[in-house]
């Protein structure tokens, strides 16, 4: 069965996506056995033995956080092509910020659209750019969380902003942010941003971040409201 799937799979197109879809390939087929072996243990283990159903339950969220990052390494490789629509970006921030709401419920979360014209984006991807910066928000953040929606500073531009009232971040090492694997979370496998910012990129917008005179972080996206000039990278 391995072997006929691995007829009909695409080739990959360079040698960094071969090594990730190999790696997601055979630990999946590891992780799957990881959560089969778990759920029959913790169905057979009587409800006295809480000492060993923490461990298996401990053991099955490892399991899921080494999926995730399998996951999101290879989708940081694989080749990136956009299916760019006609999306209003101030609703699907008012779409994620709900979601987030409920993710983070002694938040604060508010959004703060303004008038803007329809974008041509692939929605499905600027939603992910979306969840990453609330994501990395909300989990800086003391109290509130803002994101607006607005036009940017030039004609045709769309900009997205997403602040939170945390510590921020040293300023020498603002630049670091968007690097792939930097994180100073434990547990973060620190491709979030440096995915929204590729996807950004290939939107032909721009992604900065900078420090609030009042404290917390702030990261801004700027997008060209006619499209992209690429759809694939």
């Amino acid at each position: 069965m391995k072997m006929a799937e691995h007829a009909t799979r695409a080739p990959a197109r360079n040698l960094p996506e071969a090594i990730a879809r190999t790696v997601r390939h055979e630990m999946g087929d590891l992780l799957q056995t990881i959560y089969a072996t778990v759920a029959i243990l913790q169905k057979r283990l009587p409800a006295e033995l809480e000492l060993e159903r923490r461990v298996l339950a401990d053991l099955r969220k490892r399991a899921e956080g080494c999926k995730q990052l399998i996951d999101a390494v290879h989708d940081f490789i694989q080749p990136l092509e956009l299916a760019p629509e006609l999306t209003d970006l101030a609703d699907l921030a008012e779409t994620l910020v709900a979601a987030a709401r409920e993710r983070f419920p002694s938040l604060l979360i508010e959004t703060r659209p303004q008038p803007v014209e329809p974008a041509l984006v692939d929605g499905r991807r600027m939603a992910l750019v979306g969840e990453a910066l609330l994501a990395n928000a909300c989990e800086a953040a003391r109290q509130r969380v803002g994101f607006t929606t607005g036009p940017g500073r030039n004609a045709g531009e769309i900009e997205w902003a997403v602040m939170d009232d945390g510590p921020g971040f040293p300023t020498e090492s603002l630049d670091c942010l968007f690097l792939p694997f930097f994180t100073t979370r434990h547990g973060h496998a620190g491709l979030g941003l440096a995915s929204a910012q590729r996807i950004v990129r290939l939107h032909g917008g721009k992604i900065t971040a900078e420090n609030l005179a009042g404290g917390g972080l702030c990261v801004r996206i700027v997008l060209p409201a006619n499209g992209p000039t690429r759809l694939s990278r």
